[in-house]
């Protein structure tokens, strides 16, 4: 079973065991349809988490959870991802991925010739950016324009790389 993250608990809010997250997704409405969460405990192990109350505010989400009733009970997840079981995330469109299954996908050129690999999406104003690790640093628009092809099952993401980028 494969668990996903989902967003990272920032900091504790006040005293009672809230906490404060942000949420990796933009489409802060699939949120509420996750009834429980996993933590990664110091000992490598998982725990569930039951939401009791969700409140947003500027952009986070404030989240209180079942058992955990203060500052110290909520003190070993600050700074920790929060994950969901994968079969809980909503499906995807035809040519639409999550974030996951791109990071580590190796990224070719024309003729397949091999770029890098894919490092992280970074998230801008204007388009988000492949940041593709190899021989130097390269920032790809998630575009049409520049994305040729992502194919998941052969690990690969072709884009049109010409001397802008190389």
């Amino acid at each position: 079973m494969e668990y996903i993250p989902v967003g990272r608990v920032v900091s504790a809010h006040g005293i009672k065991g809230e906490v404060k997250f942000l949420y990796y997704n933009d489409e802060k409405e699939v949120f509420y349809g996750y009834t429980s969460f996993l933590v990664k405990k110091a000992n490598n192990r998982w725990m569930r988490l039951r939401p009791t109350e969700i409140n947003v505010y500027r952009g986070f989400f404030y989240l209180k959870f079942h058992g955990l009733d203060s500052l110290e009970a909520v003190s070993f997840m600050l700074d920790q991802e929060l994950f969901v079981k994968q079969e809980q995330l909503p499906s995807l469109k035809e040519n639409e991925y999550y974030e996951y299954q791109l990071i580590g996908l190796n990224v070719v050129g024309h003729d397949d010739i091999p770029i890098g690999s894919v490092k992280h999406i970074m998230h801008t104003n204007a388009q988000d950016l492949i940041v593709v690790d190899g021989e130097k640093e390269l920032l790809v628009p998630m575009v049409e324009g520049f994305i040729v092809d992502i194919n998941i099952e052969k690990s690969t993401i072709k884009i049109k790389a010409d001397d802008l980028f190389l």
